[in-house]
């Protein structure tokens, strides 16, 4: 009997962690794009495009919330408040950095810090849960780092260090995120995406300045919120519920270089030759560290507090 392609998806297990992890941060690579489409001929900034997809993304999550949840939202948000409003701050904190990084330089610079997220989230789950990170997901990284090193060695000299700071900000939120999902694989996951819309608008409301926004930016926002942005959080909130908070990161390079690519073939922001070299370096690491087989971790036991 043939197999059917739904058959090979997995149900369960690190396999669905890891297709989880790569679906969301692809998703999320297009965030480059639409912000560039959004404030190309305009002046508007981070803070304001952080505030529409803030706007936009919370009527989406909340929706999603009261649909998987149905009666039980309200109970839930209570018994979660603080690992919510936690997880909220720092997905608030997060986004807006990002958003204002790629308006301060150039998209390559960003992505290719971000990808680090590997070596935050590995030393975090270490600490923080006592994960046991195999050698080979070490060399992995230590692999990857060489590969953004490379990028970052390129185009730094073009200047934008706030930019540069900005994505560092976002990718210790992310990454300090991913290990609070992971110690928590009971926390509601659809309510961390509704709190991360919320917060993000709540945060940014006050310095937004919406007289910036024009059509094209409205629309571009409108899908980052509406769709990408809940859909990507989604999946990598979930994504720690089956693998490792080390192994979910590792994806974060998916990013750098699908990034990359769509601000090159829609507005010829070509990158320069280390980021092709460190872009190079970096999906081998990746597929080198995600290829082996599992590894034991310590289990990680549910909290409620």
């Amino acid at each position: 009997m043939a197999l059917r392609p739904l058959d090979a998806i997995p149900r369960s297990g690190r396999q669905l962690g890891l297709l989880l992890a790569f679906t969301g941060m692809f998703m999320v690579s297009t965030d480059s794009l639409f912000i560039r489409i959004a404030e190309r001929d305009s002046q508007i900034d981070g803070w304001t495009i952080a505030f529409m997809v803030g706007l936009f993304s919370t009527p989406v999550a909340w929706s999603m919330a009261t649909r998987a949840l149905g009666r039980r939202v309200l109970a839930e948000l209570i018994l979660w408040r603080r690992q919510l409003l936690t997880t909220g701050i720092l997905s608030a904190i997060g986004t807006t950095a990002f958003l204002t990084a790629v308006t301060l330089t150039a998209v390559s610079n960003v992505v290719a810090i971000i990808a680090a997220g590997p070596i935050f989230a590995a030393v975090l789950a270490r600490i923080a849960l006592h994960e046991r990170t195999s050698g080979r997901t070490w060399r992995a990284i230590a692999c990857t780092l060489g590969g953004i090193t490379v990028i970052v060695g390129g185009s730094m000299s073009n200047g934008g260090v706030g930019g540069d700071l900005m994505a560092l900000v976002a990718i210790m939120g992310f990454s300090v995120n991913l290990i609070i999902w992971r110690r928590y694989p009971d926390l509601p996951r659809t309510l961390v995406v509704a709190m991360a819309a919320t917060m993000t608008a709540l945060l940014t409301a006050w310095p937004a300045d919406l007289a910036l926004v024009d059509r094209r930016a409205f629309f571009a926002t409108l899908l980052m919120g509406g769709l990408f942005g809940p859909v990507a959080r989604l999946c990598m909130s979930t994504a720690t519920r089956h693998a490792p908070a080390a192994e979910v990161a590792m994806f974060t390079p998916v990013e750098t270089v699908a990034a990359s690519l769509w601000v090159w073939l829609w507005f010829d922001e070509v990158p320069p030759t280390p980021t092709f070299i460190g872009g190079a370096l970096v999906v081998a690491a990746v597929t080198y560290g995600l290829t082996g087989p599992a590894r034991e971790v310590d289990p990680v036991p549910p909290r409620q507090s």
